[in-house]
């Protein structure tokens, strides 16, 4: 961005009326107190606003923060520059991002019947250990589980809503669908699969006559690893950064979310939060909406 003045709008995806007119208020009053002038507003649902004005980039940051620091209930809200704004590659996290849970926890819990695991994920997650550590420690516990059993606790998964109808979306619209997880291929591959993405990238555990050994086969798919395959896939596909989305919730999602042309915190954690263009955890179609798709867009 330039420091001269540039087109940005400001996106509002609220789950009920409620919501929609307490955060359009105040989204009308945080315009009024900077001075903005709004260029227009388009509706791209019924409880989906746009907010298109001219700013500069020190007002802009100064927007960003104060979207950022306020407690929005019911509301997804972002603000970004227009142009870019339709994404060609977006990056998704597994647990907790695309699913309800970490699968190594569930692991832990139906198989080993312990909280051992889950304790470790929850400190690497919040980046209280280091993650390489962590998953190496975790897989460890994981020695003699047959594949077979491993699979079978899949049953227990549940996807976000949407999560599903965004990716279709995507794909339809010709954006490169990426799922780098840093769980296990086990499930990534059914999960990644299911929903529809056109690349997945995970751990794999080394295995022997269909049983695991407790260690891992290749690089660690860490944060660093995810945003490696990001940058891989940027440049293969010769797509610049600012047409890049990532969205995650754990530690080692914060260099992909840094470094894309827009980072979403998905219920993230507070230092994936602070590190995060945009929070979001109400609605997962606000990945479309977003980036300016309307409600007829979407492919459900």
């Amino acid at each position: 961005m330039s420091k001269k003045n540039f087109t940005a709008v400001i996106t509002l995806v609220s789950i009920n009326q409620l919501s929609y007119a307490t955060d359009n208020n105040y989204i009308n009053n945080i315009i009024k107190k900077y001075n903005i002038k709004i260029l227009k507003t388009n509706k791209l649902s019924k409880l989906v606003k746009d907010f298109f004005f001219k700013v500069d980039l020190i007002t802009f940051k100064n927007l960003k923060k104060a979207f950022k620091s306020h407690l929005f209930k019911g509301s997804d809200i972002c603000i970004q520059e227009n142009k870019y704004r339709k994404k060609k590659v977006i990056a998704c996290d597994m647990d907790k991002t695309i699913i309800n849970i970490e699968t190594i926890d569930l692991i832990g819990e139906k198989i080993l019947n312990n909280n051992k695991i889950a304790e470790l994920t929850k400190e690497a997650m919040s980046g209280g250990i280091n993650y390489n550590s962590s998953i190496i420690q975790r897989t460890k516990f994981l020695k003699g589980i047959s594949i077979n059993e491993i699979k079978k606790t899949a049953k227990y998964i549940k996807f976000t809503k949407d999560a599903d109808v965004v990716i279709k979306t995507l794909n339809s619209h010709g954006c490169h669908t990426m799922l780098i997880s840093g769980g296990y291929e086990i499930f990534a591959n059914i999960i990644g699969k299911k929903i529809g993405f056109k690349e997945i990238i995970s751990n794999v555990p080394i295995s022997k006559n269909g049983v695991l050994t407790g260690s891992l086969k290749g690089s660690i798919v860490d944060g660093k690893g995810k945003l490696s395959y990001l940058r891989k896939r940027i440049k293969t596909l010769d797509v610049k950064k600012k047409e890049t989305i990532a969205i995650g919730d754990g530690q080692n999602d914060i260099d992909m979310i840094k470094y894309a042309g827009l980072g979403i915190a998905w219920n993230g954690f507070p230092k994936v939060k602070n590190m995060a263009d945009v929070l979001a955890g109400y609605d997962f179609k606000s990945i479309l909406y977003f980036q300016g798709y309307s409600r007829e867009d979407i492919k459900f």
